[in-house]
């Protein structure tokens, strides 16, 4: 089967080249070859995320997928991700297709994900697996949250920005006080930050510092607790 990966070289402009060729190259912080754009009869709704991973813009061409994104940037373990970076075109007995992959990610141990709208079968199956052995790259399941878990994430995501952040001393109070598991509203009135403080405990959730049970709705009265290992000084990840 004959593979070429469509991507943008670094300056920007369009290049073809074999899997093999891609080995190191970050797909994932490259210009998506194009943008998508709304038109008359689109089933789906045309979206972004962006991305306080990557402080980059993510287009998303359903909600699904944005929600699939906001579950990326969640993630403390990725380091950064794009959509829309690469289509791997194909060619066999006669045949020929075109691979979409939804995202491109980098996890910060190095490894490079890429990660198709669903589970390869078939051709495309196929066509994944080869491009994936030889350009370096680990295949992933797309996961969309659903339910409870993507409620709680979207009332979390509304604060993952830098601005909500704590001061360095109002971080390591608002851990201490989280300690032991409390109600989040009680650790809010008791770490006397005034109204910054529910805001802040937000983005200590967002971005991995407090945890909470992802199987129950995320509230304010909800119980959360100080994560492990989250007061080291590389930051709230």
């Amino acid at each position: 089967m004959d593979v070429r990966v469509h991507y943008r070289s670094a300056a920007g402009r369009a290049v073809v080249h074999e899997p093999a060729l891609l080995r190191g190259v970050p797909l994932e912080d490259r210009v998506p070859l194009s943008e998508p754009h709304a038109y008359r009869g689109r089933r789906s709704i045309l979206t972004h995320w962006f991305s306080t991973t990557s402080g980059l813009s993510v287009w998303c061409s359903s909600t699904a997928l944005m929600d699939a994104a906001m579950l990326l940037d969640f993630d403390p373990g990725i380091a950064c991700f794009q959509s829309g970076v690469a289509e791997l075109h194909w060619c066999y007995e006669g045949r020929q297709g075109v691979v979409r992959p939804a995202f491109f990610a980098r996890r910060l141990d190095g490894r490079r994900l890429i990660i198709p709208h669903r589970s390869p079968a078939g051709p495309e199956e196929r066509v994944l697996r080869q491009a994936a052995a030889e350009a370096g790259w680990q295949i992933s399941r797309l996961q969309v949250p659903e339910g409870v878990l993507c409620s709680s994430l979207r009332s979390a995501a509304h604060f993952r920005e830098a601005g909500f952040g704590p001061a360095p001393w109002a971080r390591r109070k608002l851990l201490d006080l989280f300690g032991t598991p409390r109600p989040m509203h009680e650790g809010a009135a008791a770490s006397g930050l005034g109204l910054q403080a529910a805001g802040h405990i937000w983005h200590l959730l967002w971005t991995g510092a407090l945890s909470f049970d992802r199987t129950l709705p995320l509230l304010p009265t909800s119980q959360i607790w100080t994560s492990t290992g989250s007061d080291s000084p590389e930051g709230d990840l």
